[in-house]
């Protein structure tokens, strides 16, 4: 006589080796410290929700980029994070459910603008003089590849609209943290300004802090005129109140964002954000242009009435474009950042007159530095204060071109992707435009290729939709 196997159902669905390896997860939770435990059950967590959908992991590392300076481990002569990890495990989840279901890949049609460039940066280690400082630059890069082809596999226009939004929500919790400071005053006293102090969020330093807030900013603003056109458009009282809520919710976000980079006090912020907010109300409709016209002219009018620390702040940056050497000019406290960054750019351009074809190595500009410092500036700080002729000195005049062939190629994409796309994702196109404006604008007077930013702008590549590319994609 036999008898039913009970368990044969659960026994197929859950093979042995499955069954043993969730028992060592509970023994392992069971013996080991409670933050450990806590630890591995969410990363387990984690992973099996990536392994499910691994589209989770762009949503994550949306979310995570402000908090990426703060966790960091010592690998080697580099380091590595929490976006690094976050990234690797969203690459190996798509690729594994890609071979899974045997899918067809999907055009990454900018790998053109941004493949020259890395290449560039991988010849140019040839002239370095430490492979050691080369390394994690060329990482950065790979990184930046990896995601945007990794991005513009798993993205559709679904998930597009909800990766912008946890950008936002991101910049807006980042904007919280950094307007405490400024009213508090938490901070070192270095960036202390009057009665308040610089806020530099959890970037550590406030140009950062503010770059990273300045090329959120115009995502918010585009998806905000995004949605007050969508609610002229609804005639159901409760699609108008949802669309309502998504205005209202996403306008608040914006002003929060636009709040914390003014408190960051970073000139170069200021004046991308403007630019890049002219852009967004210029592309967005005829009525969005009647308000930058009555903005425009507000402005104009406020401009006396505004406080002096601001007014004079603002006035300054006219002064950059007036000081070309920095050698022998007497230094005060009123010209002492402009005369800082003159210097850096100084030795950038001798650096690249050096060293014509291949620069002097990617990550070897603190390296190099030393020989090319103007006194009393011996501090590399790590780059030249202008990505352009950053790139022309660690990577030569290939370096500079291929730069130039990557960024004005993904504003020309962005452009063309802003005034031939429909609906919702029309506007979200317009925010990375004024993205990638900010970018130019803040780019000519720091560099925002740092802490995780590489990873936002390869994201905002990846979230351009492209109609003449639109293909079907498998649901994650």
């Amino acid at each position: 006589m036999t008898y039913p196997d009970r368990f044969a159902p659960l026994t197929a669905r859950w093979p042995g080796h499955t069954v043993l390896l969730l028992t060592l997860l509970a023994l392992l939770i069971a013996i080991l410290p409670t933050g450990q435990s806590a630890a591995l059950l969410v990363a387990t967590t984690a992973t099996v929700l990536l392994l499910r959908w691994p589209v989770l992991g762009l949503y994550g590392l949306a979310l995570a980029l402000p908090v990426g300076p703060l966790f960091r481990w010592p690998l080697g002569p580099a380091a590595v994070g929490v976006l690094d990890v976050l990234l690797a495990m969203t690459v190996a989840a798509w690729f594994l459910r890609h071979v899974a279901l045997r899918s067809a890949l999907r055009p990454a049609p900018l790998l053109w603008l941004l493949a020259p460039f890395a290449t560039v940066l991988l010849f140019s280690t040839l002239a370095a003089q430490s492979l050691t400082q080369a390394l994690p630059e060329l990482v950065k890069w790979a990184e930046v590849l990896l995601l945007y082809f990794v991005a513009a596999q798993m993205l559709t226009p679904r998930h597009r609209l909800g990766v912008v939004l946890a950008l936002l929500v991101a910049a807006t919790g980042e904007s919280l943290i950094g307007l405490r400071q400024f009213w508090l005053r938490i901070g070192p006293e270095a960036y202390q300004l009057g009665a308040y102090l610089r806020a530099y969020g959890t970037f550590g330093q406030p140009n950062p802090y503010a770059g990273y807030l300045g090329l959120n900013l115009p995502l918010g603003l585009a998806l905000t005129l995004g949605w007050g056109q969508a609610l002229s458009h609804q005639t159901g009282f409760r699609s108008r109140m949802r669309v309502l809520a998504f205005l209202l919710i996403t306008a608040a976000m914006t002003l929060l964002i636009g709040l914390g980079l003014l408190a960051s006090w970073s000139r170069g912020a200021w004046l991308g954000a403007a630019v890049a907010s002219i852009a967004v109300l210029a592309l967005a409709s005829g009525r969005s242009r009647m308000l930058l016209l009555a903005g425009a002219a507000a402005t104009v009018l406020a401009y006396p009435l505004l406080p002096p620390a601001i007014s004079q702040r603002l006035s300054d940056i006219g002064a950059y474009f007036g000081i070309w050497n920095a050698r022998n000019i007497p230094i005060t406290d009123a010209n002492f950042a402009i005369l800082e960054r003159v210097a850096h750019w100084q030795a950038a351009w001798e650096m690249f007159a050096d060293h014509f074809w291949l620069g002097v190595g990617i990550g070897n500009w603190d390296v190099s530095y030393p020989a090319y410092a103007i006194p009393p500036w011996f501090d590399a700080m790590g780059h030249a204060h202008n990505v352009l002729f950053h790139y022309a000195a660690v990577a030569g005049i290939f370096g500079a071109l291929s730069f130039g062939w990557m960024w004005l190629g993904s504003l020309a994409v962005a452009l063309r992707s802003a005034v031939s796309s429909i609906t919702q994702q029309r506007f979200i196109a317009i925010g990375i435009v004024g993205l990638l404006l900010h970018l130019s604008i803040h780019n000519q007077f720091d560099n925002l290729f740092v802490q995780g930013m590489p990873l936002l702008f390869a994201l905002a590549l990846s979230l351009l939709p492209l109609p003449h590319l639109n293909t079907p994609v498998p649901q994650q």
